[in-house]
């Protein structure tokens, strides 16, 4: 996949969950992540399930690519109120996020759900994001996800 993002010179641009390897820097993550060298490439953490430690206003865009799915579809609405709230007047947001497509294949090929949860539960945190599978919680001392 080739992105290609058409910038104002001297405009102030933020990636969100760009993780290992961000397109724009700052980049904003839930976790630190760094390059192969070992080096950072996470500014700065934070909780997309939270509101944003971020001014009002502050970025004439924002970037973010396969990270709103990792939100919680409970708090997708908080979220983008907060992207947008950190936006300047004018400001563009750019979101890439899974292909619906194949989701709704596994969806089609898996009508009892999984791990036993009903139907419903199981699609429905499939579509929209859903941080109750274990795998999102980076250690035990800390959940990057609420579950509500």
């Amino acid at each position: 996949m080739t992105i290609t993002l058409n910038t104002i010179p001297g405009g102030k641009y933020l990636e969100l969950g760009g993780g290992s390897n961000p397109m724009i820097h700052p980049n904003v993550d839930v976790r630190p992540c760094y390059d192969a060298q070992g080096k950072p490439t996470v500014d700065f953490t934070a909780d997309f399930n939270e509101l944003l430690p971020i001014q009002s206003s502050e970025w004439d865009g924002i970037f973010s690519r396969f990270a709103i799915e990792h939100v919680s579809w409970r708090k997708i609405p908080q979220f983008l109120t907060e992207v947008f709230r950190t936006l300047k007047p004018g400001g563009k947001f750019v979101c890439i996020t899974a292909n619906t497509e194949a989701q709704l294949q596994w969806i089609k090929d898996h009508p009892q759900g999984w791990d036993d949860r009903d139907s419903f539960d199981s699609y429905s945190s499939i579509l929209f994001g859903d941080q109750d599978f274990i795998g999102n919680k980076q250690t035990p001392s800390r959940r990057f996800f609420p579950s509500n």
